[in-house]
């Protein structure tokens, strides 16, 4: 729901599935190729939870069969620190990277965003250590610009990504994409 992303104002609410032997058919051809790594590129890869749970399960046959050839990374939300289980498979399958629009440090500023997600249950610091205690490294895309900030959220990110060994942070100013419930408020302003 956050109001600055587009995703779902342009591919709508419902996750676009690709069926697990097309994506292991997809592995195949890269290991020929001879990559060793892999991004596996989704808005949310845990957006269906059962989905990515089957679909991890189909990698980790097919990792073990080849002996590993191919490390993954793809891109979560938040919340996949409060299942034990899809932390455990994604390490099993060889993902080492979890790319997390973690935002801002700021709870004030995750609210005004809508990003209701990543002030749900235990804060921050607890999600991610969870997620890195499971296997896997971060890399967070973190905003400024948001109106509860002032000069000081440059400093309050860096201590945050530094406190909290995010080993990529992409940081970005917010911007108001057309069409976004962004955009939408502050035209009306």
């Amino acid at each position: 729901q956050c109001e600055f992303c587009d995703i779902i104002i342009t591919f709508g609410r419902r996750p676009r599935l690709k069926r697990p032997p097309q994506i292991i058919e997809e592995l195949d051809e890269l290991r020929k190729l001879g990559f060793l790594g892999v991004f596996i590129v989704d808005d949310n890869f845990i957006g269906n939870k059962k989905a990515a749970k089957a679909l991890l399960r189909e990698i980790v046959a097919w990792q073990k069969q080849h002996g590993y050839p191919l490390r993954l990374n793809t891109e979560a939300s938040i919340n996949l620190a409060d299942d034990a289980e899809l932390l455990d498979l994604l390490y099993q399958a060889n993902f080492r990277s979890v790319f997390i629009g973690i935002e801002t440090p700021r709870e004030a500023s995750l609210k005004e965003t809508k990003k209701y997600q990543n002030v749900a249950g235990d804060g921050l610091d607890s999600k991610l250590a969870r997620i890195q205690n499971a296997g896997l490294d971060i890399s967070g895309g973190f905003i400024v610009g948001f109106d509860n900030d002032d000069e000081s959220i440059f400093e309050d990110q860096f201590r945050f990504i530094q406190g909290n060994g995010i080993v990529l942070a992409m940081v970005g100013m917010l911007t108001a994409i057309p069409k976004t419930p962004l955009y939408e408020r502050l035209k009306k302003h």
